[in-house]
């Protein structure tokens, strides 16, 4: 790529810098560079804190033409080695790699397995491609808010309470127990577990009864989607764009659906050129929405399409005026599900911390992302419990469109009691 025009200026936030930049060079414009900067002032005293911007025009030079023509062409052919490579059942197991050898994982089925387990789906979730608003599911909006700030409250008080010494006395009393504190479920929410447990009436093992209790958006690929206007949030770093090019490979290869990306983004270069080369290998259109209300054309424009995939912006949790337009687009793209991106190897407060922050819409569901990358999932039993969520999809790993699967509750508790082998040995 070279620089086919560049300005430079002084703006007051990054907001500010991307509005300047579209202003004066078009709507084709992106941020270069951007620093922190002290400005104005007398003799050293009461300057004033700017960010000085770099912005410019990025135009395909020939040789990035043909290098992109290569690349597209080898990755093309890649999914379709991946199409005709996969099994013949949405259900069937992912084999896992023994010791040594590399990681693999397919989602889904190929076109005829797909069309068996998805045609009814599909027919039962229609929608109308349009932008009128469509009926209200009489819960408004604040309330679901002010339930996620409630339970965090709770959640948040119990943790603070808690003791060390207690979690070695559980641990030795049950092995089931000792189980859930090895993969860092929570004291309070172990003890929950085997309570019900042992209350419920089931004769089932505990991993299958808990495997029961276990709650998933859906058992195949599209209902696990939650239907045509979809929006994925989370902080910067968990892999939210990757998961999305996956989930437009699998339904616009697999399933036949057509498929639409939107991302909102566009703070981050290589956040839209990535979801851009991608639509282009895949032959799905996509549209850059530079503010909320470009929503509303690409809506139009796109009615006829079966689903739609919108990308937020993945800066971080505690970015305020990030937070704020995250609940602005959903105001206006009115998503049928709204999934949570959280990345399994973080810590359980700091999945806390990005529900706090992100809970300023209503979540429908939890994606995990880089369960390949930590070999205790506790954290995750924790969340789905405190929240009541469902898991729609775990993933394991970038490449495109593998390392992606319908998450399932006995695949889950399989790991959890560490019955299985994990992603990562």
């Amino acid at each position: 790529m070279r620089v086919a025009q560049q300005i430079e200026y002084e703006a007051k936030s990054d907001a500010e810098a991307i509005q300047v930049a579209r202003d004066r060079l078009g709507r084709e414009a992106v941020i270069l560079s951007s620093k922190p900067v002290k400005l104005g002032g007398l003799l050293g005293f009461f300057r004033r804190d700017a960010l000085w911007v770099t912005a410019g025009i990025l135009v395909p030079d020939q040789d990035d033409m043909l290098r992109e023509s290569r690349e597209r062409m080898v990755a093309f052919q890649h999914l379709l080695e991946v199409r005709r490579a996969v099994g013949d059942s949405v259900d069937q197991p992912i084999p896992r790699p023994r010791a040594g050898e590399p990681l693999t994982t397919s989602a889904f089925a190929p076109p005829a397995a797909y069309a068996q387990t998805t045609s009814a789906a599909v027919a039962a979730a229609a929608y109308e491609a349009n932008v009128t608003p469509r009926e209200s599911s009489g819960t408004p909006i604040s309330k679901d808010v002010d339930e996620i700030k409630e339970i965090l409250a709770k959640v948040l008080s119990r943790l603070d309470g808690s003791s060390p010494a207690d979690i070695v006395q559980d641990a030795a009393a049950d092995e089931n127990m000792r189980k859930l504190i090895e993969s860092d479920v929570d004291r309070d929410v172990a003890r929950e577990i085997m309570g019900e447990y042992s209350e419920s009436v089931s004769s089932l093992p505990f991993a299958s009864w808990l495997s029961s209790r276990i709650g998933t958006l859906g058992s195949n690929p599209t209902n696990a989607i939650g239907g045509k206007r979809i929006l994925f949030a989370g902080p910067t770093g968990v892999g939210k764009t990757t998961t999305i090019a996956k989930i437009a490979a699998s339904q616009s290869l697999w399933g036949d659906r057509k498929v639409v990306l939107m991302t909102a983004d566009t703070y981050r270069i290589a956040a839209v050129e990535q979801l851009r080369t991608y639509a282009k290998i895949l032959g799905i259109p996509i549209e850059i929405v530079a503010e909320p209300k470009d929503i509303h054309n690409a809506l139009r424009k796109y009615r006829e399409a079966d689903l739609i995939l919108l990308d937020t912006a993945g800066r971080s949790h505690y970015d305020g005026d990030r937070i704020g337009e995250l609940r602005a687009l959903y105001d206006v793209y009115e998503p049928d599900t709204v999934h949570l991106v959280l990345a399994a190897n973080i810590k359980y407060r700091d999945m806390l911390s990005v529900i706090d922050r992100m809970g300023v819409v209503p979540l429908s569901a939890l994606l995990f992302t880089k369960l390949d990358e930590t070999s205790t999932y506790g954290s995750i039993l924790n969340v789905m419990r405190d929240f009541d969520l469902p898991a729609s999809f775990f993933t394991t790993g970038q490449n495109v469109p593998n390392d992606i699967e319908v998450a399932k509750g006995d695949r889950f508790v399989d790991l959890l009691l560490k019955n299985a082998v994990a992603w990562n040995e």
